[in-house]
């Protein structure tokens, strides 16, 4: 457990690995230079300040431990404010990395700045490796709840599939969330690397990297991937592995005396703190405080700390390190002015991310999370945040080169999704879901979900196939297949007027989107809707007969939007949505005919802040238009179906409030209207008390509304969120004018209740 000693011998370019041969050899060639006998190690106490100060050389030695960063700093404080002079430093784990920073002379106020940097503060003087560690990759004891995260409400498991060298399919079970854990990890690491590639001089004084061969203490050398390497946050599954071994990363020490060396082994344990950790922890502790209680040299250790604040660490290393300057006379002849020395760097600027470790199948995909326009380390965490929240990524790795160049590593498997739960309203009923889902990549990631549900009068097949990352990286395509019956309950139902009743609906749609991403917030798409519908009426106006209808609508789709996607319950951001295109629909009532194609403009803004925690407001406009060009007349509103079901259907429907979007609501209908939106809410983790208001104003007066052309909308609701489980319950009423005194009375309110965010 003890280090090759190094001496002032080592060249002191940046990078250089000296091998454990010359090393030896320099030692030795100044050992023979000398007439004094190496046979124990100097006495600091004996020496004549005359005859050492030319031979004598000083050696300090880092280690790790908890907090040993922190203390170590102290100690640098302290040698450069007595000029101590170090001639060269052994280090190994986190001394290794203190050692980089200072050697290659960064200011030690920088040194502190970059350790309080947040992604770099949790991991300073702490074992990611340990199996308790809080930060550790796998958290085995952890429990998660198997719910999806969005959707419908469901029970959900996820596998990786894999094939073994056997070529034996495998599965392993994925967590539902993105491991954020491997993000911190990801970027702590690069921003290591950045600590110590931002300091382009050459190192002012000789470094060397203390490891483990064979059980044996040995020098490796000083480049920057040794160093990193050498910290304990990559465990033994990782590609940069910890070349320590197992007895070795925690002090360093000289492996041999020399009369010619006064050896400085800085430990930051305090003397009298009790061995805490793991087996392997406490081992490798007992193990190294007996080799040092027989070590020659100046141990600088504190004899105890009580309090555990960074500060105090610091002031413990600046401090015991200052009660062993009695130690230090036999160098009086000679002081070292630091501050000479020292050259500050700024952090980088931009990375520049290099994808040559990826294979073919998936470059092209990775390469488009990655944000051009971000600087800084913003630009790595966007990138890694967004990345892993495809699940087909299985893994992330950044390795940054002096270049500034940021390698990217990452491992695709298919993904398999398997939930189960349900979802209703009393609209539709109670119904059981179910849903099998694939994720992969393949020059372009594939999204395949195969989805159905089941109820006592409805049911569905819901098929979606995605291919994102088309072309130029910009570029999705979505298809759909709805295959569905829907039957509204009774108790629903029988508060339509029977004439514009629709029992249930039949759909066999095809939908296909052709979707182009500009940048983070806006994008573009093409949709495009094949439907055939088959609608059953009521009896006594419409007889037996079922209504066939055929519509097929292509819209241009622009939206701009910052923050959540969620009109209703997002808790700040802004968005804008614009729809623009035409609508055709054939129909069949026993004659077939067809209502020319008109077109339509839709449109809707929304702004929403939370000036509280648990406080959000939110106000939003909407309007939309359809107009049908009859020669002779100009535009006017499209021709009817001579059905009032279908021309109820078939109008635009506004999204006043969450629930009146459940089924077709005649108030709500219109070709032509405009719509204000005020609501807001209190809400903690998982429950919130809501008020939604609407203003509507129906420009075409449609003959299917019972109320005036100016309606109000008022929705009071409890709301219970917890991933994919939502359910949301309260009363809604619209009135007008008129009727605008009723708000008061419960008795004209319809109460609801829904379990799931699901589209219809």
């Amino acid at each position: 457990m003890v280090a090759l000693c190094v001496t002032g011998a080592f060249s002191a370019e940046k990078d250089d690995v000296p091998s454990i041969d010359l090393l030896k050899a320099s030692a030795d060639s100044i050992a023979a230079a000398d007439s004094v006998a190496a046979a124990g190690s100097v006495s600091t106490d004996s020496l004549p300040v005359g005859n050492v100060d030319s031979l004598l050389k000083t050696v300090l030695y880092l280690g790790g431990g908890e907090r040993s960063p922190w203390f170590q700093l102290g100690v640098f404080y302290a040698i450069e404010e007595y000029g101590i002079p170090v001639d060269s430093v052994v280090a190994t784990s986190w001394g290794a990395w203190m050692a980089a920073l200072w050697t290659r002379g960064v200011p030690l106020d920088d040194i502190q700045k970059i350790m309080l940097d947040p992604a770099i503060a949790p991991f300073v003087g702490h074992d990611m490796t340990a199996p308790e560690s809080k930060l550790g990759y796998k958290q085995t004891d952890s429990y998660e709840l198997p719910i999806s995260v969005s959707g419908i409400p469901s029970i959900r498991k996820r596998f990786a599939i894999s094939k073994d060298s056997a070529l034996w399919f495998r599965s392993e079970s994925k967590s539902l969330t993105p491991d954020s854990m491997q993000v911190v990890r990801a970027l702590a690491k690069l921003r290591f690397q950045e600590s110590l590639y931002r300091q382009h001089s050459s190192g002012k004084i000789p470094f060397a990297v203390q490891s483990c061969e064979s059980g044996k203490a040995v020098v490796i050398g000083n480049s920057i991937p040794e160093i990193i390497a050498s910290l304990p946050l990559w465990n033994a599954n990782e590609s940069s592995k910890n070349p320590s071994g197992e007895l070795c990363p925690y002090y360093a020490m000289p492996i041999e005396d020399n009369a010619h060396e006064l050896s400085i082994i800085v430990v930051a344990d305090p003397l009298r703190a009790p061995i805490v950790g793991d087996e392997r922890t406490r081992l490798i502790k007992q193990h190294v405080s007996e080799i040092l209680t027989s070590q020659p040299g100046v141990i600088v250790r504190a004899h105890t700390i009580l309090d555990t604040a960074r500060s105090a660490w610091i002031q413990s290393g600046f401090t015991s390190f200052e009660k062993q300057l009695g130690r230090f006379k036999v160098l009086n002849g000679r002081r070292h002015a630091y501050s000479a020395d020292q050259e500050g760097a700024k952090p980088w600027f931009k990375f520049e991310p290099t994808y040559d470790s990826l294979s073919s199948e998936v470059q092209n995909a990775v390469k488009s999370y990655w944000p051009e326009s971000d600087t800084g380390i913003i630009a790595p965490e966007n990138f890694a945040n967004d990345l892993l929240q495809n699940p087909a990524y299985d893994s992330l790795d950044l390795n940054m080169h002096p270049s500034g160049n940021v390698s990217v590593e990452s491992s695709v498997k298919p993904i398999v999704d398997l939930a189960a739960g349900g979802f209703g309203s009393n609209v539709f009923g109670p119904n059981v879901y179910a849903e099998a889902a694939v994720h992969y990549v393949d020059h372009v990631e594939i999204e395949l979900v195969m989805a159905g549900f089941w109820g006592e009068h409805s049911y569905g097949f819901r098929p979606r196939l995605n291919i994102s990352k088309l072309w130029n990286r910009h570029w999705n395509l979505e298809f759909g297949y709805d295959y569905l019956k829907l039957v509204p309950l009774k108790g629903f139902n029988g508060n339509i007027h029977r004439n514009i009743r629709i029992k249930s609906e039949r759909r066999s749609d095809l939908t296909m989107n052709l979707l182009y991403t500009v940048d983070d917030h806006q994008r573009i798409s093409a949709e495009f809707i094949f439907g055939s519908r088959y609608y059953d009426l009521d009896s006594v106006y419409y007889g037996d007969l079922e209504m066939k209808a055929y519509p097929v609508s292509p819209m241009l789709h622009y939206r701009y939007l910052n923050g959540a996607d969620d009109n209703w319950f997002a808790n700040d951001g802004y968005a804008v949505n614009v729809w623009g295109g035409f609508e055709s629909i054939g129909y069949d009532d026993g004659i077939i005919d067809v209502v020319p194609i008109y077109w339509r403009l839709m449109a809707d803004a929304r702004y929403t802040i939370s000036p509280l925690r648990f406080v959000t407001l939110n106000v939003a406009a909407e309007g939309a238009i359809e107009r049908y060009h009859d020669e002779g007349h100009g535009y006017v509103s499209p021709k009817s179906f001579e059905k009032p079901p279908l021309d109820v259907a078939y109008r635009l429907h506004a999204a006043a409030t969450p629930w009146s979007t459940e089924w077709y609501n005649p108030e709500l209908s219109s070709h032509e209207y405009a719509m204000v939106r005020l609501n807001g809410g209190v809400h903690g983790n998982y429950l919130g008390a809501w008020i939604f208001g609407a203003y509507y104003h129906d420009f075409e007066d449609s003959p299917y509304a019972d109320l005036d052309v100016d309606k109000f909308v008022f929705e009071p609701a409890l709301r219970f969120a917890y991933k994919s489980v939502t359910v949301y319950a309260g009363l809604s009423r619209v009135v007008d004018f008129n009727t605008f005194g009723d708000l008061t009375h419960l008795s004209g309110y319809n109460y609801f209740i829904r379990v799931g965010n699901y589209k219809f």
